[in-house]
């Protein structure tokens, strides 16, 4: 079992990497959804370089977030 969760980090410590800016022009094509979608997804993130499951994951708990 922790076998596992090692080689996930490490694969995704390997996956490239790419500014908030590349991503949100082709939002579209990789997420399915319209980079202010994206843009608010993101918003507040800590650095700089994203992998696209990470944007992917935002992206998914932004859309399940309850509104009030």
């Amino acid at each position: 079992m922790a076998k596992k969760a090692v080689d996930t980090k490490v694969r995704e410590s390997r996956a490239p990497r790419y500014e908030l800016a590349e991503l949100k022009a082709h939002a579209k094509e990789l997420f399915e959804v319209r980079a202010e979608v994206l843009e608010g997804a993101m918003y507040g993130a800590d650095g700089e370089l994203f992998t696209v499951p990470e944007v992917q994951e935002k992206i998914k708990q932004f859309m399940k977030a309850n509104v009030v």
